[in-house]
């Protein structure tokens, strides 16, 4: 018999860690496209807040991930 990996608390919480970087992701690059309307500089500002996004929204995951590794391992 297979055994059960994830219960659906855990698929809950891999939905909101997907919305939550693809809102960060979002967040920044339409700040880029506003900075970049604003001060006539297309494409780098938008690309600019593309990788900031990404690397903010990849360390909140990572943050995520020890903290409840942690809670897992009954450590605090």
């Amino acid at each position: 018999m297979a055994r059960k990996l994830f219960g659906a608390q855990d698929h809950l919480e891999i939905i909101s860690l997907g919305t939550e970087f693809a809102l960060i992701e979002i967040l920044f690059v339409a700040v880029g496209y506003w900075f970049d309307a604003k001060f006539g500089t297309l494409p780098w500002c938008l690309v600019s807040g593309a990788c900031i996004g990404f690397a903010l929204g990849l360390t909140h995951i990572v943050s995520i991930a020890h903290a409840a590794n942690k809670k897992k391992n009954g450590r605090s």
